[in-house]
């Protein structure tokens, strides 16, 4: 009978500590979405070829490795290079009174003290869901997050 309660305890235990991870997992989904994502790992490719890795008006081609590492097939040399150049990559998430979309500011930050922008317009369906709650909890107009590159993402697992 001991035995028996010992084993439901556990179980239960072991129930509740799936799903705190489950939700955990779903937490970080919710800080991105399919379209922001493609968005800024095509702008993250054209602007760290050109001021991480010195390819100026490189073609697709000459961009294969680094295109491939911002999208997880990581390339330990691209990776390194960006990783020395790059300090900081952050978005910037602009709401505007009335309108049914957002503006969207990529800002890259180097060691070296130079920064670039790249910004566009996006639905606001398209804006992670975890940015929303921020909109609407904080009743602002501009919200903020750090955006980690593909690699950083997988050593923090």
């Amino acid at each position: 009978m001991l035995l028996a309660f010992a084993l439901s305890v556990a179980f239960a235990f072991l129930v509740v500590l799936a799903a705190r991870a489950k939700k955990k997992s779903l937490e970080v989904a919710k800080d991105s979405t399919p379209a922001l994502d493609a968005w800024v790992a095509d702008a993250l490719e054209l602007e760290l070829a050109e001021n991480a890795l010195g390819m100026r008006s490189s073609t697709p081609e000459e961009r294969r490795k680094l295109r491939k590492s911002l999208r997880g097939d990581f390339d330990p040399d691209v990776v390194t290079k960006v990783e020395d150049a790059v300090r900081a990559v952050e978005l910037e998430f602009v709401r505007y009174a009335h309108e049914n979309d957002a503006e969207v500011l990529l800002r890259v930050r180097y060691e070296d003290g130079r920064t670039s922008a790249k910004t566009k317009r996006m639905p606001w369906t398209d804006v992670p869901d975890a940015v929303r709650a921020d909109f609407d909890r904080r009743s602002a107009t501009r919200v903020f997050r750090s955006w980690p590159l593909p690699w950083s993402r997988m050593s923090a697992l």
